[in-house]
């Protein structure tokens, strides 16, 4: 996938370099003219200095000349003085102002005019030329004055020179700048690029990441605005991606994830973009579509994909996927409505049962909130003890005698009424209420049981049902025996219930906790059995005490479903196993039970679902029937007679 930068924006490489190197010469131009200023400083005032001494030097020698009137010796003084070619004239005037002895190149010897100004002035410094006016004494006598007139050239000169050097050096610099510039910038314009391709790219599967997909859907949402055509935003989540990660590796997830969005990008159309939102999330923005069939199609087309194996390092893996649809603009005409549409219509899909597609309808976004009002409202009612623990008894099948119950959670709402255990359960699974709940479910039927047998005398086994996030919680056997121990209930009153596609989610982990479990003393039990899909090899290697046959086999007696309640019943025996019956509802279903075998047996036929007082009262009715039928049968012993005549 090629990367785009974002709207307005430009690679900072692309005005990195010829800036830079105007920028660096106008330094070095500043820097010449600042260093060139200070050279004519300091060269012309090294002439100066030359010409001051070769004045005071040429005023020396002739003094004595002067003093002695000899003009011949003087002339002859400056001759000897070689004067450097800087020095353009060497003139000595007498006291009187007149020419004494003079020394001047070509064309260089002022006039009287000129000598008389000079004279007056003392000195002379301009671009062209320096003049050094030396007085000329003997013994602090006044002989006259030396003129010395020197030229500039030498300083221009030098200063041509020295720029010519700093010219030179500025160009190989600038030489130098100019490499080091495009070096940079083209490692610039590679950092530029991988900070692109990674803001814009997932690096798994080389996808269009978040952030580029969104972009392209707003962009998209846009243009199909103003050209009067729809389109679908399609979000894809994986089925159990985690079992993949957790068995098999973060590496194989990571290929299970470029297998999968390779898989996308081959049954989308060109136009359309995949990209990768999150862990196993995957996003289809297609656009243009005609109509909400061809969304479905597409959606199709995606689902049918994932009806293959995927080899992983050669492990043979089956993954499925669930996807949720919105349509642009019929369900929102903005980029966070349609996301919101598709991820409902996702959630649906993975409530209905996962490896299907759904497509977003506005009655889902009024279940939504009722979800989130359940999980809001469910938090307080935690906190404010609203929650209540029935119990539905369980019977003997030959006797109908109680011999335990099951722990059933109760949600009364103060405003709606009572909500029914298959709606907030799974809500609390997702927002991971169930442990907390299901530890205070596990306190509250310890201490129930535990107070029936103190006040009864009846040891009952209490059941309850232990969810898949409670199975995987390390504490969660630390929580158990901490409620037996408060409660004082014998470990073998205590009965764990455990759903058949729960055992066989992680078979190793299980066998695990069910070994720890009945380490302790505990009871163990198969719930729904027979709508799972666990096989002999595993139910035989199960440390369980007994099977509850599904409620919806039961329904079905006498009349059908006898040839699976039956087969269970045997299989129960063959592995000395106890079983229970739930669901029983008919006086019929329960005489084929008891004539089939069956142990235990509980339903509203028997008992309905009641709180932990009318538990507790009905298991002192039973205790006093069960005194008026012994007492009754020690009378009927010992006077036959007389129940004979009464009866």
């Amino acid at each position: 996938m090629k990367t785009k930068l974002a709207p307005g924006s430009k690679p900072l490489s692309s005005s990195f370099g010829i800036g830079q190197l105007v920028a660096a010469a106008t330094a070095l131009l500043v820097a010449g003219c600042i260093l060139t200023a200070f050279q004519f400083v300091s060269l012309r005032q090294s002439l100066v200095d030359d010409v001051q001494v070769q004045a005071a030097l040429v005023a020396d020698n002739v003094a004595a000349p002067m003093m002695f009137r000899d003009q011949q010796t003087a002339s002859e003084t400056l001759r000897t003085f070689r004067p450097p070619p800087y020095l353009m004239s060497i003139m000595v005037y007498d006291r009187q102002g007149k020419q004494f002895a003079a020394f001047a190149a070509s064309g260089a010897a002022p006039d009287e005019y000129e000598v008389a100004r000079l004279l007056a002035s003392g000195s002379e410094e301009s671009l062209s030329r320096i003049v050094a006016i030396k007085p000329v004494e003997y013994r602090s006598q006044d002989l006259g004055h030396v003129i010395v007139i020197a030229s500039t050239a030498r300083v221009w000169s030098g200063l041509l020179r020295y720029d010519g050097l700093f010219g030179t050096a500025a160009v190989g610099a600038l030489f130098v700048a100019a490499l080091v510039i495009l070096k940079t910038k083209a490692r610039m314009a590679k950092a530029e690029a991988r900070l692109d391709y990674l803001a814009y790219t997932d690096p798994v599967t080389e996808l269009a990441n978040r952030r580029a997909t969104y972009d392209t859907l707003a962009a998209q949402i846009i243009m199909q605005e103003k050209e009067g055509r729809q389109l679908a935003l399609l979000i894809v989540d994986l089925d159990n991606f985690k079992a993949v990660n957790d068995t098999a590796g973060h590496s194989a997830g990571d290929a299970l994830l470029r297998m999968v969005g390779e898989i996308l990008r081959s049954v989308v159309r060109e136009s359309d973009v995949v990209g990768r939102i999150g862990g196993d999330e995957f996003a289809v923005v297609a656009a243009p579509v005609r109509d909400r069939v061809e969304a479905l199609t597409i959606a199709g087309r995606m689902a049918d994909a994932f009806g293959r194996s995927f080899d992983l390092d050669g492990q043979q893996v089956f993954a499925t996927a669930s996807i949720g649809i919105s349509l642009f603009p019929d369900d929102s005409r903005t980029l966070s409505g349609l996301v919101s549409s598709a991820d409902i219509a996702l959630y649906h899909a993975k409530a209905a049962g996962k490896n299907r597609f759904a497509e977003f309808r506005p009655e889902m976004t009024l279940e939504t909130q009722r979800r989130v009002r359940i999980e809001r409202e469910l938090r307080r009612a935690m906190e404010c003890g609203e929650l209540e623990v029935h119990y539905q008894p369980q019977f003997d099948c030959a006797s109908k005698r109680i011999v335990g119950a099951e722990a059933l959670l109760r949600w009364p709402h103060p405003e709606d009424g009572p909500i029914s255990p298959a709606e907030f359960i799974p809500v609390a699974e997702e927002c991971g209420l169930i442990n907390e709940i299901g530890r205070w479910v596990l306190v509250r039927a310890c201490s129930d049981a535990a107070a029936w047998c103190r006040a009864t005398a009846t040891a009952l086994t209490v059941a309850v049902n232990v969810s898949a996030r409670q199975l995987v919680d390390d504490g969660f056997i630390g929580h158990v025996q901490e409620a037996l121990r408060e409660s004082g209930l014998p470990p073998e009153q205590l009965e764990l219930e455990l759903t058949e596609s729960l055992l066989m989610e992680d078979v190793d982990k299980a066998l695990e906790f069910m070994n720890t479990v009945r380490s302790l003393g505990i009871r163990l039990s198969i719930d729904d059995f027979g709508t799972g899909y666990s096989s002999l090899a595993y139910l035989q290697s199960f440390p369980i005490n007994q099977l509850k046959i599904d409620r919806s086999f039961i329904r079905l007696l006498p009349n059908a479903g006898y040839t699976i309640a039956s087969a269970v019943i045997a299989l129960a025996r063959g592995f000395n196993l106890s079983v229970v019956a739930e669901g029983v509802e008919e006086p019929a279903q329960l005489a084929w039970l008891q004539a089939a075998g069956c142990d235990v047996v509980q339903g509203f036929l028997l008992g309905r679902p009641m709180p932990g007082l009318a538990m507790h009262a009905l298991l002192q009715l039973e205790q006093v029937e069960s005194r008026i039928d012994a007492a009754w049968s020690e009378t009927a012993k010992s006077s036959p007679l007389i129940l004979r005549e009464s009866g």
